[in-house]
């Protein structure tokens, strides 16, 4: 499935939430759970010098904070359970939330990345400082 849109920012980044290549959005972005593809099988794009560091780790940690306490408070608010039921039902919840957006969230970085090529102006300006 090829996702397209006009705004061709949008377009990367949902490419790469859906784990695809941003260019094409037909190869994979992932040869491991994190570890991008070096390039697309597909178009040949250039992936590896792509870094998206701390930026998925923070959105994956706000987005599961705030739906996990929202949904904590609901569900205490309605039921009455012992605090180790609790406490093992949204801890689980938390961890697979984290492992189910984690590599989602680094996709999205991923391609907004390559959209804009903030890598290449990183690249760019650490070499002529090196100079």
């Amino acid at each position: 499935m090829t996702f397209a849109s006009n705004n061709p920012t949008k377009q990367a980044m949902i490419r790469g939430f859906l784990q695809r290549c941003p260019g094409c959005g037909k190869g994979h972005l992932f040869r491991a759970y994190l570890k991008q593809v070096d390039a697309c099988a597909e178009c040949g794009e250039a992936f590896g010098e792509i870094r998206a560091d701390d930026g998925p780790a923070w959105l994956t940690v706000m987005v599961t904070g705030h739906v996990i306490v929202a949904l904590m408070m609901s569900v205490e608010a309605l039921l009455t359970m012992p605090l180790w039921i609790s406490v093992s039902l949204f801890r689980t919840l938390s961890g697979a939330m984290v492992l189910g957006l984690l590599q989602r969230a680094k996709g999205i970085f991923i391609g907004l990345i390559w959209q804009t090529q903030a890598s290449e102006a990183i690249s760019t300006a650490a070499l002529s400082t090196a100079d």
